[in-house]
């Protein structure tokens, strides 16, 4: 679906007021140095209702976006600042607002919302894979004709993961509705996760495929609360009783894809799936407000593809759960930890034509539903669709909180057989409309 999107105003939001002088620099951490430079971001559908202030006008509702942004920046300030190499100086340089026209219907563009409508929603410099040093955070405000808006908040992946985007988005709509931050962000990554002393032995892990060259797709999957239910039965095993809803759509988005893959290529190559996991609440000392990549990597691998059902496959995972926490502990000891299981995942990527290599991103959970900044919750949200990594795939609760849409990005001879496997189609809605 092609839309027409008009940039009206780009506007350079800095703090309501200064950063302290002791707080300028902001060192990153080990984790967030290791980080790939790239944006990652969530569009935050709202639709028009003539019994709330979103109905007024476009322009009230603009500045009432950049006058809270202005006031939660003083909480966020490192958002304000530009990145320089291994710290953010944090000189309130500021944030982008973009302000767009969007000539057409919020409920005619989300009866087909497919991954590349998105992106002209998407501000245009989220879209480099340059070093990403300023602006550190883009918000672009895209207002459709019947008075929908969708809000487009994008982030340097350098300062930030999935859940301290999504605690960015509960502050900032918690001051546009003139209440108190509820969860104050804590900047402290770089004291548990010191860099080393001497030269990182790693580069960052920024092992993004040219996915246009790679003739990649993606596609959103929807699993709705009664198939989500069905599938816990069909995994529940003696050893889980009551796998998870991310427990089995992972479980079965990796055998669909081994399925798609043996084939294509007519053997069965070894499959190691990765699975990046917040370490916060693993940690004991590690506060949950920390704001930063405060993430691991799980691995699994199905050797010869013994794992083919999902029961198997469920209680692989949950046997891995189980390891990773212990070792997680671990991290806050040595950073030589975390290089270790760095460099075994680069010794995956780099055995890229000898196996299959997965990855599955959740971002269930995060609260990101919530965000009423004074209109009502989001009709939907959604990450930025398109991937730039081939063979992922991203989790994202449903409205209801029960359900979860899958964004899956495949190489197309692999799509085609995958998004006809019949296990799959037994859970699974290959985009459907989202309801408003």
């Amino acid at each position: 679906m092609e839309i027409k999107v008009e940039i009206l105003s780009r506007e350079v939001i800095k703090p309501s007021s200064p950063t302290p002088n002791d707080k300028r620099i902001l060192n990153l951490s080990l984790l967030d140095i290791l980080s790939s430079p790239m944006y990652t971001g969530a569009l935050l559908f709202y639709s028009a209702d003539p019994h709330n202030p979103l109905g007024s006008s476009s322009e009230e509702t603009s500045l009432k976006l950049k006058k809270s942004l202005s006031k939660t920046l003083p909480f966020f300030y490192p958002l304000a600042g530009r990145i320089n190499g291994s710290f953010i100086q944090c000189n309130d340089e500021g944030a982008v607002f973009i302000e767009a026209k969007v000539d057409h219907l919020l409920s005619e563009f989300l009866k087909c919302p497919v991954p590349g409508s998105l992106e002209p929603l998407i501000p245009l410099e989220a879209k480099s894979r340059e070093a990403v040093t300023w602006p550190v955070l883009l918000i672009q405000a895209n207002f459709f004709s019947c008075g929908g808006l969708v809000i487009t908040i994008c982030v340097s992946h350098k300062i930030t993961d999935a859940t301290s985007l999504a605690m960015f988005i509960r502050g900032w709509a918690e001051t546009a509705k003139g209440l108190g931050i509820t969860l104050v962000p804590s900047f402290t990554a770089s004291t548990f996760f010191p860099p080393p002393p001497d030269e990182l032995p790693l580069k960052p892990m920024d092992h993004k495929v040219e996915v246009e060259e790679m003739k990649c797709v993606t596609k959103r999957f929807v699993f709705d609360t009664l198939k989500i239910k069905k599938l816990r039965d069909k995994a529940s095993s003696s050893i889980v009783k009551n796998p998870t809803r991310v427990e089995v759509v992972t479980a079965l988005f990796w055998i669909c894809a081994n399925k798609a893959s043996r084939l294509i290529s007519s053997t069965t190559r070894t499959s190691v799936l990765l699975i990046p996991v917040s370490i916060r609440g693993k940690l004991d000392s590690l506060p949950e407000n920390t704001i930063g990549n405060m993430l691991s990597i799980m691995i699994l691998k199905n050797q010869e593809g013994m794992l083919d059902e999902i029961q198997d496959v469920v209680n692989e995972l949950r046997k891995t759960k189980e390891i990773f926490s212990l070792n997680c502990k671990e991290m806050l000891r040595s950073s030589s930890r975390v290089l270790e299981s760095l460099k075994e995942i680069g010794k995956a990527y780099g055995r890229g034509n000898e196996i299959d290599l997965w990855m599955s991103n959740s971002w269930c959970k995060l609260g990101m539903y919530e965000a009423d900044f004074g209109w009502g919750k989001p009709v939907w949200v959604t990450g930025r669709g398109t991937s730039s990594f081939k063979n992922f795939m991203l989790l994202i609760d449903a409205k209801d909180g029960k359900g979860i849409e899958a964004w899956i990005t495949l190489v197309e001879e692999h799509m085609s057989l995958f998004e006809q496997d019949e296990e799959l189609l037994e859970s699974a809605s290959l985009n459907p409309q989202v309801l408003i």
